[in-house]
This record gives C-alpha cells, sequence and structure tokens, in this order.
C-alpha cells in the first residue's frame, strides 16, 4: 500500500505550489509489487475483519478497481509523463492460514504505461524487498535497475551540464555583466604575494575555528593602512580553495568607482554563487530574466531581489564562504553590515572582512544566532611576512657586504611597525641610491610613520631637478580624476594639460610617481593606496604636490573642455559626412571627457572666469553639438540633464558675488535649460537618429534657445518661421500615445506612471521624460497611486487593485473590489493600503500579508438629512496626516470622517457665496503639508472653496469653474483644471490666482505635481504633459543645494483677462505661385500670410463663423469659402503693389444643409456646394448666380454610421480631364460633367476594389505626379484614433467607361504608414509618417519599398485634437497650422537622411551599417 501513498504525495506535490519544488525533483519512482488497481486478496481479508473485531477501513480502498486507487489512477497519468517508472510484481503464491495466493496479481501491479519497465521478482508478496545476500536474484534485478538509472543520471547531467556551461552561463554574464575583475584582482594579488607568507593566520585558533566550525561566524579583521590586508585576503581565497570549499570573493577599492559601490559587490558574488552552483544559477537567470535591467538598479533592490527572494532561498549542502576585502573602502559600507549578517544567518555561511576599521563602529545591536570574531592584525603577526619581502627584495638593493646587509635588514624590519606599503616605498627609494652612506642616510632618515613618509616621498619628488611638472600631473590627474583612467587615456589628457609631449606614459609614472603610483594589469593608473590619496588632498601638506581639491577639478575641467573644444570634436562640414567616421578619429580620451567634463566643473570655483570662458568656448561652438551627439549614442540622455543641472548649479552659485550679466553667462544660462528641454522635447529622437541634433533639432528650438541662435543659418539649411515664442514656453515635454486614452497618473521623485482605458500603465522618467516600462492591468486604469516610500504602484480599475513591486517591476498582490475606487492611500510604511469605493465602503489591506484586513461602511450609521446609505459617492479624498476622508455625493454636502475615530467628522457645503441652489461638490483635495488642515473642493457652479478642517470655517472662496483638483507636496500650490481644458495654479492659502496655462483642448482628466514642486505633470484624451511654469518657483530661502534660482518670495496674482483665448487655424491652402498662403480661423476670419516668413500679412474678410473649407482657384486668383452655417464666399483677389484687395463679389449665399466642401472650376464659372444632404454645382459670376444642378444624396446607405458619418465624400477635379468632376463616396467613384453637373458613369460608379474600403471613409483626394496618380486616404471615421489608410490609384482608371479600379500595388508599401498626406509636385510624394517623420517617395523610387526621411516635428506640435493641417507649396516649404500660429519650414525638404524601408520600417544599410548622416547638396558651413 505504500506505493498507493508515494503516488498520491506525489500528485498533492504536483498540485500544491508550496511542494512543486520537491516535485520537480522526483524523475524515478521503483514500485515493488504495488496494488495499482488493488487485490482480490483484500475481500477475504474484510470478510475475516467483518467477523472480528478489528476493523481497518483502509482495506477496502484496495479492493481491486475501488473508488480510492481508480482516483489516484485517474490523475497519477498526467502528471507522471516526465518520470521513469520502475514496476517490479511478485512470482509466488503466500501462505495466510487458510489458503495460498498471490498477493497482487502481475495486472494488479503494473501500470502498462509507455514510460513504466517492468520485471518480475522470484518471490512473495512479503520478500520482494527482502534478499538473503548480494548474489539473490531479486537483489540483482533491483540492484541493476537502480544503477542504469544512475547511470543516466551522470550521462544526462554531463551532457546537460556541458550545454548549460555554455548557454546558460553566456546569458549570466548578459545578466549581472560579466564579473571577471575578481579573479583579475585575485591574480594580481597572487603574483605580488611572496610564497610562504600569511601563514601565520592559518596557525590561528580564530581562523581555524571560523574555518571549520560547525557554526556560523562573521570573521572580522582589522588593521593599519598599509598593512598587506589585501594580501592576507588573498591567501585566504587560495587555502580555502586549495581545502576545495565553495568561495566567492571581493575587493573594494575607494579609487575605482567601479569596485567602490554595493552593487558591484552585489552583483560579483551572485555571478560567483551561480557559477559555482547550478541550483543558484537557475535562480539567478529566473530573477533577471523577470527583470533584464537588474543590474542597473541601486544595491538595495538587487539585494532583495537577487539575494532575499532567490539565492537565499536555496539551500545548499555546503558551507560557502565569502572573503570580503577592504570594506572601509566601500561606499555606504554601514549598510552592508546587515546583508552580510543576513548571509551568515540564512545561508550558513562563513565571511572574512578586512578593514581598517574595528567591528564595533558598525555593531548596531546584538545579532541573535551570529558569532563575530573580531581581531586586529598585530605587528608581531606580519613581522614574518615582511621579512620574506626583505629578503626576496633585498638582491635589487645597491650591492654591500652580507654584514651591511643584515644591518639594513633589521633596521628595516624594525621601523616597519607590520607596514607592508613602508616598506615597499622605503625599498623603492633604496633602490635611487648607490653608496653606503646614502643607504644609511635614507635609513636614518626615513619616518615610520605613513604621512610623515608620504612627506618624506614628495620631499624627495621636489628635489628632482626634473619632471615635477609632469609629477604633480600625474597626481592631480590620479586623485581627481572620476574613474581610473587608462594609460592611454592619460596620455591624451596630460600631453593637452602640460602642453607638452610625452615619451612613454608608463616609464614617466615609474620613474616621476612610482612610489604613489602605479599601472595595474588592465592598464589602469591607480594611486598605491587610499592613504595616499586621502593625505595628498589634505590642506597645506606640500607647498608644491600638494593637490587642492577645488583647483584639481578645475584643471581636469579645463583639459576636457580643451579636448571637446578640438578639431576632432568639430561637427561636420558637411551634411552628408559620415558622423561614424569623425567618431574612428578621436583620440580615447573622447569619451571621459564626454562623460566627466560636468562632474568636474561641478567641483570648481563659481567665481573663475577662467572656466566660464572656457565653457563660453566650448557651449558657443559646434563641438558641443558633437557632444551632444556623443552622449546620444550612449543612450545614456541623464548625462546632458546633468550637465545643465550643473550649468544652472554653477551660475546661481556665482551670482551670489558677481553680476548675472554678460554675452558668456547668457550662453551658459541658455544651455542650463536647453540641455534638460532637449532631452525632454527631443530625447525620443535623440536616441534614434544622435546625428539629428546637427541639423534637425536646432531649427525647431525657440529663436532666443542657444541651438537656433548659434546653429540656424537663415539662408541654409532648414529653417522654420513664423512662430512668435522667442523662447521655451513652459511645457517642458509632451508624451503623446494617439493609440490610447489617458486616463490616470502618479508621480514618485524619479518616476511617473501614466494609466490608459486600454488596461497599460507606462512607466517614464522624470528626469529624462522618456519610456522606461509598460506594464498590464488588464482593465482600464481608473486611479494609479505611488507609496509613501515609492516601492509600490498601485493600480485601482472598475473591479480590481493590483500592486507592482516598483524595484522588480513584478506585480505582488492583486484584490478584487466590488465597486469602483475612487481614492488610495498608505500609511506611512506603507504597511497598510486603504481604498474608499463607490458604494461608501471603506477597505485596509495589509500590503506585507496581501489581505483584507478590514472593511467597512462609513454611512452604516449615519441617519436623517446625511443618511447617504442608498446613495453612491462621486468623489473622495485622503488625508494620512489627519487620518480624515472627505466623500462627494452628488448635490450633497461633503461629509468628513474620521478614520481614527471611525465616525463623522464633520460635513460642509458652500456655506457662503452660493450661486446655485443645487450645487454641489465634484472635486476635492487635501493640502498635503504637515498640520495644514486645509480642504479644496470644487462645486459644480464654479465656485472653489477652502476649508480649514481644524477650526472648520470656509477661509477662502473664488471662482474657477474646475474639474479636477491636486495639491503641490509642500502644500504651497493648487492646481486646477477647469471646463475648457484651462490649468491654473492658485497660491493654496489665499485661492490667489498664480498663473494659467491656456488650452483649447479636451478637458483635463488628472493633475499631478512632481515631488520637487517644481513641475505640474496633466493627462488629457492622448497626451500626458510636463509643465514647468516659473510660478513654482517660489523659495523663502534660497536652499545651497537647489539647481533652482529662488525667482519669487511672494505669490503674483494674474489676472483673469489676461486667460483669453486666441482663434485658432481651421483650415489651410496655398496660392499657386507659392508665395502666400490662406487660413481661415474658428471665428470666421480669412488671413493671409508671407510663405518666405510665415508672418501675417492682412486680414482679408470675416464670415462671423468657423471656416469649415477654403480653396483658391488654379491658375486664377479667386478664392472661396465656407463657414460653420454654410455661408458660402467666392471673391476675386487683386494685388497691388505689395499688398492684395478683395474686390468683385462673384458669390455670396447662405445655403442650407451643413456644407462640408467646396470646389470652383479653372475658368471660375462654377461652383460646387458639397453638404451632408446633397452635392449642387451652381452656375457663377458677379452679375447673376443659378443652381444648374442638385443632386441629392443617399445617407441610407451607410448602415448604422449614417447619424454621424453618413455619405462621407471628396470631391476633386479631374487631373488630367479639367471639364470633369471626380467623386469618391464610400467604395464608389463617380464622373461628373463641371459645365451641366451630369453623371457621366453608370449608376454603379466605378468600384475601387479593395477589400477594406467598405468599413472606410473617404477623407481626402491629392493628384500626385503631374496628375498621372491620383492618392486617397481613408479613415474608420467611427474610431477616435483611426489610422490613416492611403491607397494609390492610376488616374487613367478613372474614365467613362470604367466599371472598376485596382490601387496600384507598387505604392502598397505606403498604405499603414502615413498619418498625413502633405502634398505632391512632379517628382515625389510628401507625407507625415506615423514616427512624425516629413518623408517622401520619389515616382522612381516607388515599388522599392523606400522612401526618404527628410526631418521630423516635435511631439507636442502632433498631440492636439484637431485634425493636423499641414500643406507644401509650390516652392517645397511646407506650412504647418498650429493652433493660432503657422509654421514654415523652409528647405526641409533639401535635408535628407538616407533611404529607409518601407515595409519593415528600418534604415536601409548604409556606410558600413551605421546610421545615416544627413545629406543636403552642396550645403556646408
Amino acid at each position: 500500500m505504500g506505493g498507493l501513498v508515494i503516488k498520491r504525495a506525489y500528485i498533492l506535490a504536483q498540485q500544491k505550489d508550496d511542494f512543486a519544488s520537491t516535485a520537480r525533483r522526483i524523475e524515478v519512482i521503483f514500485f515493488l509489487a504495488t496494488p495499482h488497481r488493488g487485490a482480490d486478496l483484500a475481500q477475504l481479508l474484510t470478510k475475516i475483519l467483518n467477523i472480528t473485531t478489528g476493523q481497518r477501513p483502509f482495506v477496502a480502498d484496495l479492493h481491486r478497481n475501488s473508488l480510492a486507487t481508480q482516483s489516484i489512477n485517474d490523475e497519477f497519468p498526467q502528471y507522471s509523463q516526465d518520470l521513469q517508472l520502475f514496476s517490479f510484481y511478485e512470482t509466488l503464491p503466500m501462505s495466510y492460514g487458510v489458503g495460498k495466493s498471490l498477493v497482487v496479481d502481475k495486472d494488479l501491479a503494473i501500470l502498462n504505461y509507455v514510460n513504466e519497465r517492468t520485471a518480475y521478482l522470484n518471490a512473495n508478496h512479503r520478500d520482494v524487498c527482502k534478499y538473503a545476500n548480494q548474489s539473490d536474484p531479486n537483489y540483482k534485478t533491483v540492484r541493476n535497475a537502480l544503477a542504469s538509472t544512475i547511470d543516466n543520471f551522470r550521462t544526462r547531467q554531463t551532457v546537460s551540464k556541458r550545454e548549460l556551461d555554455r548557454e546558460q552561463r553566456r546569458r549570466l554574464d548578459t545578466y549581472l555583466r560579466k564579473q571577471d575583475a575578481p579573479e583579475d584582482d585575485l591574480m594580481e594579488i597572487d603574483s605580488i604575494r611572496i610564497s610562504g607568507s600569511c601563514e601565520w593566520l592559518l596557525q590561528k585558533k580564530s581562523f581555524l575555528g571560523w574555518r571549520d566550525s560547525a557554526n556560523t561566524q562573521l570573521y572580522w579583521m582589522s588593521a593599519r593602512p598599509g598593512t598587506g590586508k589585501t594580501i592576507v585576503s588573498g591567501k585566504v581565497i587560495n587555502h580555502l580553495r586549495d581545502l576545495n570549499r565553495d568561495c566567492a570573493f571581493y575587493f573594494f577599492n575607494h579609487g575605482d568607482r567601479a569596485k567602490a559601490t554595493i552593487q558591484s559587490f552585489l552583483l560579483s558574488m551572485a555571478w560567483q554563487m551561480a557559477f559555482m552552483h547550478t541550483e543558484v544559477l537557475h535562480v539567478v537567470l529566473e530573477v533577471c530574466e523577470k527583470d533584464e535591467d537588474l543590474c542597473q538598479a541601486n544595491y538595495r533592490t538587487i539585494w532583495r531581489k537577487l539575494f532575499v527572494e532567490g539565492l537565499m532561498k536555496v539551500r545548499l549542502v555546503r558551507p560557502q564562504y565569502w572573503v570580503i576585502d577592504g570594506l572601509d573602502e566601500c561606499r555606504n559600507n554601514s549598510d552592508i553590515i546587515p546583508m552580510l549578517i543576513k548571509v551568515v544567518k540564512c545561508c550558513a555561511g562563513r565571511i572574512l572582512v578586512t578593514s581598517r576599521d574595528s567591528f564595533e563602529p558598525y555593531r548596531q545591536s546584538e545579532h541573535p544566532g551570529v558569532r563575530v570574531l573580531s581581531e586586529h592584525i598585530a605587528t608581531d603577526d606580519t613581522r614574518t611576512d615582511i621579512a620574506l619581502y626583505l629578503k626576496a627584495n633585498m638582491d635589487h638593493l645597491p650591492a654591500m657586504d652580507h654584514e651591511d646587509s643584515l644591518i639594513m635588514f633589521n633596521k628595516i624590519l624594525l621601523k616597519s611597525a607590520g607596514c607592508f606599503l613602508w616598506v615597499r616605498l622605503i625599498l623603492h627609494e633604496l633602490k635611487r641610491v648607490h653608496t653606503s652612506a646614502e643607504i644609511s642616510q635614507v635609513l636614518e632618515d626615513v619616518p615610520s610613520g605613513m604621512n610623515e613618509l608620504y612627506s618624506r616621498i614628495l620631499d624627495g619628488m621636489s628635489a628632482a631637478p626634473y619632471g615635477k611638472v609632469l609629477s604633480k600631473a600625474i597626481l592631480i590627474w590620479t586623485v581627481c580624476s572620476t574613474r581610473p583612467l587608462t594609460t592611454v587615456e592619460l596620455l591624451h589628457a596630460l600631453q593637452i594639460d602640460i602642453k607638452d609631449s610625452i615619451d612613454s606614459i608608463e616609464r614617466s609614472i615609474f620613474s616621476n610617481c612610482g612610489q604613489l603610483v602605479y599601472v595595474d594589469s588592465h592598464s589602469r593608473v591607480q594611486i598605491i593606496h587610499q592613504t595616499a590619496r586621502d593625505y595628498l588632498l589634505q590642506a597645506g601638506v606640500h607647498p608644491e604636490f600638494g593637490i587642492d581639491k577645488q583647483l584639481g577639478h578645475k584643471r581636469l575641467a579645463l583639459s576636457c573642455l580643451q579636448n571637446l573644444n578640438g578639431n576632432e570634436m568639430k561637427g561636420p562640414r558637411h551634411r552628408n559626412l559620415s558622423s561614424s567616421r569623425l567618431a574612428k578619429q578621436r583620440s580615447p580620451f573622447v569619451e571621459y571627457a564626454s562623460f566627466s567634463i560636468f562632474d568636474h566643473v561641478a567641483h570648481v570655483d563659481a567665481i573663475d572666469d577662467e572656466v566660464l570662458s572656457a565653457l563660453d568656448r566650448f557651449m558657443g561652438s559646434t563641438n558641443v553639438l558633437s557632444w551632444i551627439e556623443h552622449i546620444a549614442r550612449s543612450s545614456d540622455l541623464s548625462r546632458l540633464v546633468h550637465a545643465g543641472k550643473v550649468l544652472r548649479s554653477f551660475l546661481h552659485r556665482r551670482s551670489r558675488d558677481l553680476s548675472p550679466l554678460g554675452k558668456d553667462v547668457a550662453l551658459l544660462n541658455n544651455w542650463a535649460t536647453d540641455l534638460l528641454r532637449l532631452v525632454t522635447k527631443f530625447g525620443k529622437e535623440l536616441l534614434s537618429s544622435p546625428s539629428s541634433i546637427f541639423y534637425l533639432i536646432p531649427p525647431f528650438c525657440p529663436p532666443e534657445s542657444a541651438p537656433r541662435k548659434n546653429f540656424v543659418s537663415s539662408t541654409r539649411g532648414i529653417s522654420v518661421v513664423g512662430l512668435s515664442a522667442a523662447e521655451w514656453d513652459d511645457c517642458a515635454s509632451t508624451i503623446f500615445e494617439p493609440n490610447e486614452e489617458f486616463r490616470a497618473l502618479a508621480c514618485s521623485e524619479k518616476t511617473f506612471a501614466v494609466g490608459t482605458f486600454s488596461g497599460n500603465i507606462m512607466l517614464y522618467s522624470v528626469e529624462t521624460c522618456q519610456e522606461t516600462q509598460r506594464l498590464r492591468h488588464c482593465e482600464r486604469v481608473r486611479l494609479l497611486h505611488f507609496g509613501n516610500t515609492t516601492r509600490f504602484l498601485i493600480a485601482a480599475g472598475d473591479t480590481t487593485v493590483r500592486i507592482w513591486d516598483m524595484i522588480s517591476k513584478d506585480q505582488v498582490w492583486e484584490f478584487e473590489t466590488t465597486e469602483r475606487c475612487m481614492s488610495l492611500a498608505t500609511t506611512e510604511g506603507d504597511e497598510l493600503l486603504l481604498g474608499a469605493l463607490r458604494n461608501n465602503t471603506l477597505l485596509v489591506w495589509d500590503l506585507g500579508l496581501g489581505t483584507l484586513r478590514d472593511s467597512s461602511d462609513w454611512t452604516e450609521n449615519l441617519k436623517g438629512r446625511y443618511d447617504y446609505r442608498s446613495r453612491q459617492a462621486i468623489a473622495a479624498a485622503f488625508c494620512m496626516e489627519s487620518y480624515l476622508l472627505a466623500v462627494v455625493y452628488k448635490g450633497q454636502d461633503i461629509l468628513l470622517w474620521d478614520l481614527e475615530g471611525d465616525a463623522l467628522y464633520d460635513t460642509y457645503d458652500q456655506m457662503t457665496g452660493r450661486r446655485g441652489a443645487h450645487a454641489g461638490a465634484i472635486a476635492l483635495t487635501f493640502n498635503m503639508a504637515p498640520d495644514a488642515n486645509l480642504l479644496a473642493a470644487a462645486w459644480s457652479d464654479g465656485e472653489l472653496l477652502l476649508f480649514d478642517t481644524r477650526d472648520r470655517y470656509v477661509k477662502a472662496l473664488t471662482v474657477a469653474n474646475a474639474q479636477v483638483l491636486a495639491s503641490s507636496p509642500d502644500g504651497r500650490t493648487l492646481a486646477s483644471g477647469d471646463g475648457s481644458g484651462n490649468l491654473k495654479l492658485y497660491d493654496f492659502e489665499t485661492l490667489k490666482l498664480l498663473h494659467c496655462i491656456r488650452s483649447n483642448e479636451s478637458y483635463i482628466r488628472e493633475l499631478q505635481f512632481s515631488s520637487d514642486n517644481l513641475q505640474i505633470l496633466e493627462v488629457r484624451a492622448s497626451r500626458c504633459r510636463i509643465w514647468d511654469p516659473v510660478a513654482l518657483v517660489r523659495q523663502d530661502v534660497e536652499d545651497e543645494s537647489s539647481d533652482a534660482v529662488s525667482l519669487s518670495t511672494a505669490s503674483q496674482e494674474v489676472p483673469m483677462d489676461s486667460i483669453k483665448g486666441t482663434p485658432s487655424i481651421t483650415t489651410l491652402t496655398c496660392h499657386e505661385a507659392g508665395e502666400v498662403f490662406f487660413c481661415g480661423k474658428n471665428d470666421g476670419s480669412i488671413h493671409m500670410y508671407e510663405s518666405r516668413t510665415g508672418k501675417h500679412v492682412q486680414k482679408l474678410l470675416s464670415h462671423g463663423h468657423a471656416i469649415v473649407d477654403l480653396c483658391i482657384v488654379e491658375g486664377s486668383d479667386t478664392f472661396c469659402s465656407a463657414d460653420l452655417i454654410s455661408h458660402v464666399m467666392v471673391r476675386t483677389l487683386v494685388r497691388q503693389a505689395k499688398e492684395w484687395n478683395v474686390e468683385a463679389t462673384v458669390f455670396d449665399r447662405q445655403l442650407k444643409g451643413n456644407v462640408r466642401q467646396v470646389l470652383v472650376n479653372e475658368a471660375s464659372t462654377r461652383l460646387l456646394v458639397s453638404s451632408r444632404v446633397s452635392h449642387t454645382v451652381w452656375s457663377i459670376s458677379t452679375n447673376i448666380s443659378e443652381i444648374i444642378s442638385t443632386v441629392p444624396r443617399e445617407m441610407a446607405s451607410y448602415g448604422s454610421a449614417y447619424i454621424w458619418n453618413a455619405g462621407a465624400c471628396s470631391w476633386i477635379t479631374h487631373p488630367t480631364c479639367k471639364d470633369q468632376l471626380l467623386l469618391i463616396e464610400g467604395n464608389v467613384a463617380h464622373l461628373y460633367d463641371w459645365l451641366t453637373f451630369s453623371r457621366l458613369t453608370t449608376s454603379e460608379g466605378i468600384l475601387l476594389a479593395e477589400s477594406v474600403l467598405p468599413k472606410l471613409m473617404i477623407e481626402s483626394i491629392t493628384p500626385c505626379f503631374n496628375g498621372h496618380i491620383i492618392a486617397t486616404a481613408f479613415k474608420d471615421s467611427r474610431e477616435a484614433r483611426a489610422k490613416t489608410k492611403l491607397l494609390f490609384w492610376n488616374t487613367s482608371d478613372f474614365n467613362i467607361q470604367a466599371r472598376n479600379c485596382v490601387p496600384v500595388s507598387k505604392y502598397h508599401y505606403l498604405s499603414d504608414q502615413v498619418q498625413v498626406l502633405i502634398g505632391s509636385d512632379r517628382q515625389k510624394i510628401v507625407f507625415l509618417h506615423t514616427s512624425g517623420w516629413v518623408c517622401s517617395v520619389d515616382e522612381q523610387a516607388t515599388g522599392t519599398g523606400h522612401y526618404t526621411r527628410h526631418f521630423f516635428f516635435p511631439a507636442d506640435w502632433l498631440s492636439t485634437d484637431a485634425p493636423l493641417i499641414i500643406k507644401m507649396t509650390k516652392r517645397g516649404d511646407i506650412i504647418f497650422a498650429r493652433r493660432d500660429e503657422i509654421a514654415v519650414i523652409k528647405r526641409g525638404l533639401e535635408i535628407s537622411e538616407g533611404g529607409f524601408d518601407g515595409g519593415v520600417g528600418k534604415l536601409s544599410s548604409l556606410i558600413g551599417g551605421g546610421r545615416p548622416s544627413l545629406h543636403v547638396p552642396g550645403d556646408s558651413r
């Protein structure tokens, strides 16, 4: 029966997550005479038991085919497919008193599975597991089965391990950034260590106890600087390896940033552990596959995910040894101690740590279960090692007799005081003398302390007749560099710094600074010891070689700027010059200079004019563009943000002592803002096309910005004219996702999240505004909330609340709700999550356990006027500072609930200033400042009230028409979004208006402030915008660490009349000559603009209502316009000198039917008016106008969509038959006679043969390639975010005899890639690609699947609710209507960025497969 129990246990293990790991470890099961289907003898046993007093209920389960065995046999096959099964059956009967038979017959003892092996045993049921000896045949049968299984295991493990070593460890190297550095460090240490040294440690009882004890221990060895701690660590590592112990190790190095962080330490230890243990490898890969960017996370994230939740759950059989050297050189080293204690406690780890400090300063509390052995390396411990070191190096000293050598040996040993570094430096000095007298003098004069020794070394360097300039430079670069430079990098840096050539950098280092600086095995230049760095940076340590940190950074900054400002970093002179070729000619020092320049500027004295001038020269030259491109190619745009902040801080510090005036200061001040804006506005384009910084991005920057002012020519290259803004606006960035509908928003210190109706959550970097990751909520996202510790991101939908760990980006909890959640809040440490539901339910979840802790109804005990039990709330807000919940009901007072007392706290109505009898609150927010006790509430009649919740009165009142509210984290500012889409900022204490951002777009759905209070984020429709108006910079006291300049200390109210809007452009058409173009606006006015400058020329006329269509007759100066109320005008323009005048009125009538399109023939004798109900052609002249013919429209043919989109159609004059009209309506085309308006085609028309067309609506018709091709744009107007479907047709196919028309196949690759068809000339089609680039296709290139990219529009230009209005003039200028203004992009089509594969949207192969360069024929600078 034991076999049945095993089967059931295995099934349960497979079904239960808690035992899944156990089930996975089982690969073979051996069954010895197991009654898989029961046993016939069980029935006899049951009968016997029935007539006796004994009862065995389980015996019934052993009956043949009992329910118990059937249940097991039904489930076992699906779980045992991957197992190897062995079934042995008995062959001898067993006597049981009243008879003799087999207990389990063969057919009951075998399973008949494909993966089963069967064998008989010559034994009865009792003896199948009993064997006489090793010669017993039954024993051999079972043994051979076991042996073959083990052999298969070994074979399979060997093969799989080979493959695992290749593939899985390759993945390990990728995820954890291959960690070879510790082995390299160990090899270097081994090469230094003298054979036989450090043996004293192996004799110590404390060490042996740590090594061999069954108890987990932390062995802490401390010693003075330079006593050979690192050598001792290397000895311990090799000793443990010799004993075949599992040992991982790490050497901290303060001089190398990459080796001084907890992050690099944890990654290295995880890599080594995974390399030693397959079980650990699997866990590490599993964790990293969930978060491929884990190695870039902070150390707390890596510790939690990789160790606490990963490695530490693996149970290893052997003890694990960790050797950690130089813990004092680790940054944040106090944070590493709890980690080490946890490793010791949870993983049976034995850790040896070396440090200058003893363990006592880190001992915060006792650690039960962990024994800490703290030992100091004494002088006597290392005396033998120093003696060995001296013996090994005595032969390299000046020759002398044995007695003198012995005297020198003993003197050095005596004065060494156990310090290897001191001995090493002394031997180096002795090698430079040659006589006995000089040797004696060195030994007599040399001090025994390290500082005294360093001082002596520097004095010796001062006495050298040559090389002092180079020596000082080497020391400064080694001490002040942000990372160790390679010898090649340092060579170039020094030659720039000292303005001289250097023969051999390695020899220079050895001969000039060999006692303080060395070159490691990776050719990196390192300071000999951290104590040397500390000594050199001490104030006044040495008059000649002491290093002033501020001046040292200045020297490095100037050298970096000189390198970056050199010829090798100049921008390309020709736009077809590949920047990748330039990069190959640059010196190795460019990489360091590019990434570290502003780290050094951050440490220099801000009043230093030399640094200011150098920065001015660099930032004013084209080299700065090459620098930006170089940074962008590394994909680390945060370095540009860092540079902008450093410049701002530099100027802020400078302004305290010097005037902020001057061209150089103005330039740097511009760049301080420009660098941030380049990243936030053009980051996506910079990453995808770094070379765009040279010619594409600067023209779209404001005229007063440094990139535009310094690097854009008005006569060469691309130029953008017409816009009025001279400086950057308040919008830092615009995120536009046309296929998404944004709904929710949350912001933490480093990340902001946007939730959509489709269930996506996009995460963005606060610093760069670039998307970092996407999460999936699986239902529309209504609310987003970051926990107070920013560890959690909480998302609430209609019925689900999900919690993500922001470190791992993994979903940790999921809670179901009965109603939609209105507001979320977390307690201070994120232990609890509170949610207020629309059905008056308050839910409290435990985020530690993932369980619902409490559920209550705040209306349960309310009676009378406030009996809201049957009502649904519409909004709510938490104040965790006061433990209040404010709830809003439609048309009712605000209810305040005391969360701590679980009782009604208060109720608020408008109390004063009521403007409507039935007004109710619609939005509210608490002031987020501690002890503020303020609640702002917006009412449906437009009032905004401020309540004091402590003293319970209305503190302030204003009219705001707010729909949504948000408080800044510091509680100083209140933001509101009104019904017109305007964003307003108020002083929270007084409700005085500080700032208004006007908008004519859709209403704001959500508002959030950044954690630093300096930005306000908003979402509406498909856009998220980040604003940083000056009004938010309101500092009462200047913050020394702030990058922002204090601009205001008092609230400044903005008058309401300053918020009035301006008319937006609704339609646009270009004059045939290309000199001017015309715009219709939503106030009914029609204006003329100049193409050359984009400036407004004059207002021509006004309809009084929004213009819906505007056209100009080809070959004449007649134009036609129609407005929103179907008022149609045809006027004639006359040019007199420099002015245009509207002369004759050809047609002026108020029509019916909602006019959508107007068209005039070439002779200006016919006017087509297309409305929602009919198409009409008029005969027009200055004397009389009459209807020629009217064609009613058959709206019903468009099915259920006719109410809104019925009869969507488009007309043009036939491109090759000017006396005909071409109509496309649905998927049918018709031809009409212009003069008689008689239909020339049959009633069925010309069927457009394309399967998708019946579902789409025609949007526009554009003749292309001199009229030989017709381009049609279709859209599904029933979808708010529908994409354009572009189809091309041969114009000749639209003739009177045609019955159907097929799209031209060679243009099919463009069908789904065009957002807007801009225009066409004889040679090319110009369109806005879905990526935001303006592209073109030449007629000769069509069919090849390629198109040419010219330039891109900024994201905030494309993010609009209204249709994009983009046209092309005859001269090739691109006209872009941007709200109420016009932007003219000149020479944009002359610039190109190579060919693109239109089929897949990828770059075609260019120079060396790199990114394409920009090209303008014949242009250079």
